[in-house]
């Protein structure tokens, strides 16, 4: 099952793409609390791409489902960034106005990279384990509990 979106690199585009997620992960059972953070953490990685890429080109949203988890893609095709690997990063003071982004979609994700190559864009992958698909191992284990 796959979700595949082509945007103006405009912010006024974002509310399409969450809604476009929000109705293809709920038409395949995805529980609401994995939803909502994968659709908020999307939601991050496209502000940054809308405001870092400096491209005029379209950028493009993949989603897709499998049985145990959700994982969803922004791409763009913008200046990419310079070539240092992007790591957990805590939280910025609570007064700063920049530097929330990264630490929310690590947080709101089970896995998360960053691919780019300096003039030729970036791809953010997020992905999120379904809550609601626990293996049989643990579900055993807290029935037994």
């Amino acid at each position: 099952m796959r979700l595949h979106l082509q945007i103006p690199p405009d912010p006024r585009y974002a509310r399409t793409v969450r809604d476009a997620l929000l109705g293809f992960a709920s038409l395949h059972g995805i529980a609401r609390d994995d939803l909502d953070a994968v659709v908020f953490a999307i939601g991050e990685a496209l502000a940054n791409a809308i405001e870092h890429a400096r491209s005029r080109r379209d950028l493009e949203i993949v989603a897709s489902i499998e049985d145990d988890h959700i994982l969803a893609s922004v791409i763009d095709f913008g200046c990419g960034l310079p070539a240092t690997p992007v790591e957990a990063q805590p939280l910025p003071n609570l007064f700063a106005e920049r530097g929330r982004g990264i630490p929310i979609m690590q947080r709101c994700s089970d896995f998360f990279s960053v691919e780019s190559r300096p003039g030729a864009g970036t791809v953010v992958t997020l992905g999120r384990y379904r809550r609601d698909r626990a293996s049989p191992g643990s579900q055993e284990t807290s029935a037994a509990s």
